[in-house]
């Protein structure tokens, strides 16, 4: 029987591949990349606790990258899931290296990967936050008029993406609703002000590191990994922001395939 609760998209066949999006997003924010991978991939995408359409984690417990971690594992140890590749974007990036350092992970790549900010950078991260919830909260009330255009679109995501006008309408009004109402946004903001990444030392698996070049907030921060995963590949995404996956969803996909089949190719060798 299945008892999923964190899955909210699962296409393809294949080995599996476990997509997690960043804090105040959903499932959602995978979906322009999602049926490309899926043509090579079994991909499971979830919400995070306390994001979209899944309950918070349990009362006290502070949404650290290794919390949410234990979570997804949970998840996937309920699909019958022991070993995968991962992807994370921002905050699922985090949580992406926190798996990968436990040993259950064949590959993974992270895209704008958040956790190695200096204190001024996390409170500076955090004010930005807060201010994105609030500017949400005003404009969900409206949200079904204002992301039915591509300049309505625009002034809201256009903080974390550099083409936010290419968000489908409907895929851009359940972001916005979700960024101003999901319930684990407020933890998991605080938790980032004080969480730091653990067991990056122990990760052996092969780790791609993609980045675009108009992100404000982490492109000063996300080079730090390669210091401590010196395994691990970097490459920019030219143009793109944040949440890159939207801005240019055939090059995100074609840098994560190219990786993944590439890892194949020189396992067989």
């Amino acid at each position: 029987m299945n008892t999923s609760t964190l899955v909210r998209e699962h296409a393809g066949t294949g080995e599996p591949l476990v997509l997690l999006h960043g804090l105040g997003e959903t499932s959602v924010a995978w979906r322009p990349v999602h049926e490309a991978l899926s043509r090579d991939y079994d991909v499971i995408a979830v919400d995070l606790p306390g994001f979209g359409s899944s309950p918070e984690l349990p009362r006290g417990t502070l949404p650290t990258a290794a919390a949410l971690a234990d979570a997804v594992e949970r998840e996937l140890d309920a699909l019958g899931v022991t070993d995968f590749h991962v992807a994370g974007n921002s905050l699922g990036a985090q949580i992406a290296f926190e798996l990968a350092g436990r040993g259950r992970v064949r590959s993974m790549i992270a895209i704008s990967p958040d956790g190695l900010g200096t204190p001024v950078e996390r409170v500076y991260q955090a004010i930005a936050l807060i201010t994105g919830r609030l500017v949400a909260t005003l404009l969900a009330p409206i949200a079904t008029p204002l992301t039915a255009t591509g300049p309505g679109r625009s002034l809201f995501f256009i903080g974390e993406r550099s083409r936010p006008w290419r968000l489908r309408a409907d895929d851009s009004r359940d972001l916005l609703v979700n960024f101003a109402r999901s319930p684990g946004y407020l933890p998991a903001v605080a938790a980032t002000v004080v969480d730091m990444p653990t067991g990056l030392d122990r990760i052996t698996c092969p780790v791609l590191i993609l980045q675009g070049t108009f992100d404000p907030l982490v492109s000063m921060q996300s080079p730090r990994y390669l210091a401590f995963v010196p395994q691990a590949r970097w490459r920019w995404l030219p143009g793109l922001n944040h949440v890159a996956m939207s801005d240019d969803p055939a090059m995100v996909s074609r840098a994560m395939l190219d990786f993944l089949d590439g890892r194949h190719a020189r396992a067989a060798a």
